[in-house]
């Protein structure tokens, strides 16, 4: 059984034109197979145009969040509806070549998890490679990991790779260095991007702000979800340490030099800081902790409706 997860936004125009190009490819390889498209939220007719697809593509599985929740909650809604042992992401506007899901599967072998699609081809605008390039160096020094490309379309996986994964935010961005991370072999094979004919780009640059937050919190929970006392306990001791030299450089002044520190602020101002500065801190782990662990069984995005 293969899975082909779609994540579709405003798609109206290239919908059945994929469509057409997937389920021609995707049924020379296996009759066992279902493509689940996921809406999200669109605000034009790609909704009636799906519902149109559907009586014609019997495997075609559609789902409909209530509002564009972006693109981490549409690959985790399709994760779940996914019933293959064997899943492709792959989206919906073309400039993916539906021909390589079949270069995914034969790179898929028996020592392998997970097959990543390098791009090879970059047809896209100067920002677009540029903020691309710098996360691709901030990913491998902050996660240490070697990866030609950290995308998520076209990939394919094993089902038992997606077991236990739960991701939100943008952190669709950094699933292949997260898998990566969790042990997972993993192989890169080039694949080509082809330049849009319809439709028009959902990527803004604002988004690389909230994919690097994203990277932080990932990084942390690498190295300190199971000890946290590393990173909290080296921060406590070394503003223990400044904290101690400023109050004994004071004490100095004052017992040695006979120096008033009355009318001091610096002793003042750096405490304040510092329990101000540790307070930001342990408050927004704690925070990120607890929103992981309540989005883990409770989903930020809502289905609308489900055509199964």
């Amino acid at each position: 059984m293969l899975s082909i997860v779609v994540p579709s936004y405003n798609e109206a125009e290239n919908l059945a034109e994929f469509c057409r190009q997937t389920f021609q490819v995707v049924k020379r390889i296996t009759p066992e197979f279902e493509v689940i498209i996921v809406d999200d939220g669109s605000t034009d007719n790609s909704w009636e145009k799906l519902r149109q697809l559907k009586r014609r593509y019997p495997r075609l599985k559609l789902i409909r969040l209530r509002r564009q929740s972006g693109q981490t909650a549409c690959l985790m809604t399709g994760f779940k509806q996914a019933q293959g042992e064997i899943i492709i992401t792959i989206d919906a506007d073309l400039q993916h070549d539906p021909q390589d899901i079949a270069r995914l599967l034969k790179a898929l072998d028996n020592n392998t998890d997970v097959v990543s699609g390098s791009r090879t081809i970059k047809n896209r605008p100067a920002i677009n490679q540029l903020i691309s390039r710098v996360e691709f160096w901030l990913v491998r020094w902050f996660l240490g990991i070697e990866l030609d490309d950290s995308g998520v379309a076209p990939n394919a996986y094993r089902r038992e790779v997606m077991a236990d994964i739960h991701l939100f935010g943008e952190m669709h961005r950094y699933l292949i260095p997260i898998l990566a991370w969790r042990g997972f072999v993993i192989k890169t094979i080039p694949v080509a991007i082809r330049p849009r004919t319809a439709g028009v780009s959902k990527y803004k640059t604002s988004k690389a702000i909230k994919g690097f937050l994203d990277l932080l919190i990932i990084k942390f929970w690498q190295d300190f979800s199971t000890k946290p006392i590393h990173i909290f306990g080296s921060l406590g001791l070394f503003l223990m340490a400044v904290g101690g030299i400023l109050g004994a450089e004071e004490a100095v002044k004052k017992l040695v030099f006979g120096i008033s520190i009355i009318n001091s602020t610096i002793p003042l101002l750096a405490a304040f800081l510092a329990i101000v500065g540790i307070q930001f801190v342990v408050f927004g782990v704690l925070a990120d902790i607890m929103i992981k662990t309540y989005y883990k069984d409770n989903d930020h995005h809502q289905i609308r409706e489900k055509i199964l």
